[in-house]
């Protein structure tokens, strides 16, 4: 699970070292102390362009399974053809491949 954080490091910053790292944060997603850990422990932070934009349509693609799933399990829907479902989530996985091998270079 999650270590329980008993130890505090109070860091001075001007407002402008602030306001760079919380930009730093905000561009990776994180909350500014969790970015801060990650980069003082030497953790690779990585931002990857493009993300947020294939998660938000996978959550959409699972939605749309669960409610199909529901519908099958009340006995609304007997047969579902999924073949624009398979194309788009194969083109999510060509749109990660691409990403990966971007972040690699």
């Amino acid at each position: 699970m999650y270590d329980k954080k008993e130890k505090r490091i109070t860091l001075r910053l001007t407002p402008e070292q602030y306001d760079s790292v919380a930009a730093k944060a905000k561009t990776a997603q994180m909350p500014v102390g969790a970015y801060v850990r990650a980069a003082a422990l030497r953790h690779k932070v990585v931002v990857v362009d493009g993300l947020k934009e294939i998660s938000h349509e996978l959550k959409g693609i699972g939605r749309n399974i669960n409610q199909l799933v529901t519908l099958c399990n009340m006995g609304r829907i007997t047969e579902v053809r999924l073949d624009d479902t398979w194309q788009a989530l194969a083109r999510i996985h060509h749109q990660l491949q691409a990403l990966t091998e971007q972040e690699k270079r």
